[in-house]
């Protein structure tokens, strides 16, 4: 089984703080974590990971439990049980329940399986599923547009007591809890398309008394909630929130970062009242940077930006953020969350942060990455004498792996997708067609051998894998073209910030050096 991987052959990461130090990286896919004495239990798409962290700067890979599934964010434990719950295939069919046991810390083992919802409507439960007692005895599981309750007091034998509607997925534009947290003072917090709710259970699972929401404020479609609030963590008078919103497929052109989702901070003083108000948001580099923190400003590149699982201590939140990274958020002043450190990997998209619970210094993180598994990360004094910091907005804009063939070459171009260039006059290279998918990170382009002709191209591409082309005559027969340049795509940029900037010869070019610098 793999080891953390030492210093000699980790892979650079796009951009970290000084105060951020990368350490160890355990290839794989990853989802969610949970620990439970010095384990940490993976959750990715192949099953259960199990890392011995007795060393938390050296976690060490000491058991595998292959259990396919999608997509099991949130992975939550109680005393000696583990929950997996995969994903409704459609309506409220096809979803499932796993129960494993993890006496044996070191052999996780099925000790149930339990169908959910059956139905044959609606939009059914099965995306994550929460323990809402310290017993353990009783959990919810969200995803659906009402919480399915499982009675779990005979883990081996758990069964579904039937479902309620949350305050947290009332929303028109989209009714869906997505996930639930119990916090040390028994009140469970579910979260959604319709905001954040916190209830306190009763004798009657199916009738949890609701203390408070967020309301109108909270509720899709709002400037707090453009798709759903996605998990929360309370920390005394305030509750931590992430929404998810990672892409603006209605916007012209779809993706990019323009609203992406934000780390907020809500106050809890009210909650007396039923009333839970909003303190404060923060937003990566990508959003608002053109147009002078402009909540709809577009972004220079098409990623999922937005902020997702989250893992907070001692008033500092290590966020993942898809392919943003993890961001380090001061949350102190929780009307002015700032941001004390970051780490954004190669080749990455980090769906969630934790804080390492073996760590006496409360410095280490563990990433879950759905494309490279878990990084180890050290910030130092645990992001509590940082600064306020901000990140580098790289743009993959580079020429890359090329085809030639009859004159016409097919080249990839990172972000910027597929260009195909006439060459047939060396001194005047000519655009003659272009392919910019969203999402992509196209390394290289291929013209297809088995084409008689000679139209077909298929890109190498990072993040979408294999697409097909196929361009009229070969490119023989193209007028010379140019690809749009969305005026968004130009700005002046933080010191610390990378973008498109405008050229006297080349028309635009993405800098790789200090936005003060002359030089291209």
């Amino acid at each position: 089984m793999p080891a953390a991987g030492g210093s000699a052959d980790l892979e650079p990461p796009l951009a970290t703080s000084s105060n951020v130090h990368y350490l160890a990286h355990i290839p794989g896919t990853a989802a969610g974590m949970n620990f439970k004495d010095h384990y940490a239990y993976v959750s990715g798409w192949g099953g259960i990971m199990v890392l011995d962290i007795a060393k938390a700067d050296s976690p060490q890979v000491v058991a595998n439990l292959p259990l396919p599934h999608f997509e099991n964010e949130d992975v939550d434990l109680c005393g000696n049980t583990l929950l997996v719950v995969n994903d409704r295939e459609a309506k409220d069919l096809g979803s499932i329940m796993y129960v494993i046991n993890i006496a044996n810390r070191t052999s996780p083992a099925v000790s149930a399986i339990l169908p959910l919802g059956l139905t044959g409507s609606g939009r059914g439960s099965g995306h994550i599923a929460n323990f809402v007692k310290p017993d353990c005895s009783q959990a919810w599981v969200d995803g659906g547009d009402h919480v399915e309750v499982i009675d779990l007091t005979v883990p081996s034998a758990p069964k579904s007591l039937g479902k309620f509607e949350s305050a947290a997925s009332l929303s028109d534009a989209f009714k869906v809890s997505h996930d639930t947290e119990l916090d040390s003072t028994g009140t469970v917090w579910n979260v959604g398309g319709g905001g954040a709710a916190g209830y306190k259970l009763t004798a009657n699972p199916l009738a949890p008394k609701l203390l408070g929401t967020t309301g109108t404020a909270g509720r899709n479609p709002s400037p707090y909630n453009d798709f759903i609030l996605h998990n929360s963590q309370r920390r005394g008078k305030t509750l931590l929130v992430t929404e998810e919103d990672y892409i603006d497929q209605n916007e012209v052109p779809p993706g990019g970062c323009r609203g992406q989702g934000k780390f907020e901070t809500w106050s809890l003083a009210n909650l007396g009242k039923g009333a839970i108000t909003p303190l404060g948001t923060w937003e990566t580099e990508l959003n608002g940077m053109f147009t002078s923190g402009s909540v709809d400003s577009k972004a220079p590149v098409t990623v999922n930006c937005s902020s997702h699982w989250f893992d907070a201590k001692d008033g500092v939140a290590a966020v993942g953020w898809y392919e943003q990274g993890v961001r380090f958020l001061d949350y102190r002043t929780p009307t002015d969350v700032a941001q004390v450190g970051y780490y954004i990997p190669a080749n990455g998209s980090t769906w969630a942060a934790y804080w390492s619970p073996t760590d006496p210094k409360g410095e280490i993180v563990y990433t879950a990455d759905a494309y490279r598994g878990v990084d180890v990360l050290r910030i130092d004094g645990g992001g509590l004498i940082g600064k306020k910091v901000k990140a580098p907005v790289p743009v993959n804009c580079s020429s890359h792996w090329f085809d030639a063939k009859d004159g016409v070459a097919a080249v990839g171009w990172y972000e910027q997708g597929v260009r195909f260039l006439d060459y047939r006059t060396p001194t005047d290279v000519a655009q003659v067609g272009y392919y910019i998918p969203a999402n992509g990170s196209t390394w290289a382009a291929y013209w297809s051998p088995t084409d008689p002709k000679g139209e077909i191209v298929y890109t190498a591409d990072a993040y979408r894998g294999v697409d097909v082309l196929r361009i009229d005559g070969g490119g023989l027969i193209g007028k010379k073209v140019k690809a749009p340049v969305p005026s968004t795509w130009f700005g002046s940029p933080t010191q610390d910030s990378l973008a498109f900037q405008p050229h006297p010869t080349f028309g635009f070019v993405c800098t790789i050096l200090k936005p003060d610098v002359d030089t291209p």
